[in-house]
């Protein structure tokens, strides 16, 4: 994920009456030219619609901690937008956590309040925002939320890859007794045992959420677990590292998350036709070498029996009584 930092508020016209410009935004708003973010908080029209879905999530962010009297310490989806971890599903609320903890936590004015976990360490401050630290955040992350996204979360804490938003003092490798230490501070024991049945899944080389979301699916319906990113290379030399590999089976699996046809940092200057293409060869290659290779994109994910019925098409066998309970992410 890039790091991404909100774009500024428009100012309001008048130097010396702040009501009268807050008025004049206002009417602007209602006319459709300024989008209201917050109360009191407005961006251009065209800078709102420019944004991505997360970044503008990021943004409403942004508009909460500068319209708070005191700052707040941003937990779960938002503290995973601003430190950068992966999300699966969107949400239009922002998560703080209370200083003190009180009867069921509060929210208001689509701010959620949690209540603190009992000795947790102090908040990062990140982009002059207070969120919580980045194990924490994981481990909420994954007590609250699905299996697929806890699995998400922890399989990006445990790959070592640099967060572009965290900076030098934080930035070191994350050890699994880390996450336990934090996870045994949960009150709920159904919690920990979420959040520690996705530490125990984890698995640092897994390439993206898509990933991570497509091997929850796979777990939770008890297919044969793939091997991740295994190398591999022809006559020609290297072909590349698929995202799932069944050797048993002859079968290889690739997540098709799109970013790569889209995003400069995967583009490196290339068109995305020639993307396309490069994939294609690619896949040519590694069919070449006897394997059958599967394709599936973020609607099979978000429609699991997609998935599930292109691998049993493939062939690969299921032991449901291996398999996860729970609902379907």
């Amino acid at each position: 994920m890039e790091h991404f930092l909100p774009p500024p508020w428009l100012a309001k016209s008048d130097p010396f009456d702040d009501e009268h410009g807050a008025t004049r935004l206002s009417r602007l708003s209602t006319r459709g030219e300024v989008i209201r973010v917050r109360r009191g908080f407005y961006l251009p029209e065209e800078v709102w619609k420019s944004l991505k879905p997360w970044h503008r999530y990021r943004t409403l962010i942004q508009a909460v901690n500068d319209s708070s009297q005191s700052a707040p310490v941003f937990s779960r989806e938002s503290a995973a937008s601003i430190l950068g971890l992966p999300t699966l599903q969107r949400t239009h609320d922002v998560h703080c956590v209370l200083p003190t903890a009180c009867a069921g936590g509060r929210s208001e004015n689509g701010v959620r309040r949690h209540n603190p976990v009992p000795g947790d360490p102090e908040p990062w401050r990140i982009d002059g925002l207070l969120t919580t630290s980045l194990v924490e955040t994981a481990r909420d992350l994954a007590a609250s939320g699905t299996f697929a996204q806890g699995l998400a979360a922890m399989d990006r804490l445990m790959n070592p890859q640099a967060y572009p938003a965290v900076p030098v003092e934080y930035a070191r490798c994350i050890r699994n007794v880390e996450v336990e230490e934090s996870l045994a501070r949960l009150i709920s024991g159904s919690q920990q045992r979420k959040t520690r049945r996705a530490l125990n899944f984890a698995d640092s080389r897994s390439g993206s959420a898509g990933e991570s979301w497509s091997r929850a699916i796979m777990i939770q319906h008890g297919f044969h677990p793939p091997v991740l990113q295994k190398r591999f290379s022809d006559a020609r030399g290297t072909i590349g590292d698929p995202d799932f590999l069944w050797e048993e089976f002859k079968t290889m699996g690739e997540f098709d998350g799109h970013e790569k046809y889209s995003a400069q940092r995967f583009l490196k200057g290339r068109t995305p036709a020639q993307i396309v293409i490069e994939e294609k060869n690619r896949e040519n290659r590694l069919r070449a070498l006897g394997y059958n290779v599967l394709r599936w994109e973020w609607a099979d994910l978000e429609n699991p029996q997609k998935l599930i019925t292109l691998l049993r098409s493939a062939g690969l066998p299921q032991c449901l009584t291996g398999a996860i309970p729970g609902p379907h992410p």
